[in-house]
């Protein structure tokens, strides 16, 4: 059930995007944690977080997080990944941090928890979900990968730096629908 709620899901298609700026390895291992957490905290804490955080502030942050990523990518030179930074910029935490924001109340975890209290298992249902969003995710991730490998750098950049605006303004955009 979580896989098929994933599919084609907005998480899926950022770790696409951030498969074709970043290691799949890198994005791979970084969604996988982020799911992890997101799906324990789904079946430990249920409800708590949206009780607490109102989704909307959890959108607004993460929308304007999103179309600002998109400028940063659109504004970076290909030259400055090759070159040695002072500053420790983790592509690891980046994606982390991205997952974790645009999966926060999504609704795979609202099923994940729905799930836990249907069935009253918290481990098995926070090992299927969790193996669940990776297995979906490693194939946007591979797919953005192999979309990285075929385009030119360029379009890719152009084009990912678009995902992310675009996904950060249906993002804010959602605010409105509700």
């Amino acid at each position: 059930m979580i896989a098929v709620a994933e599919l084609g899901d907005k998480t899926q298609l950022l770790t696409f995007g951030l498969a074709t700026k970043y290691s799949a390895r890198v994005v791979i291992a970084a969604v996988a944690c982020a799911s992890a957490l997101l799906m324990a905290l789904a079946v430990l804490f249920g409800g708590l977080l949206n009780r607490f955080v109102p989704i909307i502030y959890i959108q607004t942050i993460a929308g304007i997080l999103f179309i600002a990523f998109g400028f940063w990518t659109l504004s970076s030179r290909e030259e400055d990944e090759d070159v040695p930074s002072t500053v420790n910029r983790s592509p690891f935490w980046l994606v982390f941090t991205a997952f974790i924001l645009a999966e926060l109340g999504d609704k795979t975890q609202i099923a994940t928890l729905a799930l836990t209290a249907q069935y009253g298992s918290p481990l098995q249902v926070w090992v299927g979900a969790t193996l669940a969003m990776i297995a979906v995710n490693t194939l946007g991730a591979l797919a953005g990968k192999w979309t990285k490998d075929l385009i030119p750098a360029r379009a890719v950049k152009l084009v990912g730096a678009a995902m992310f605006i675009i996904f950060g303004l249906w993002t804010l955009g959602e605010l409105f629908v509700w």
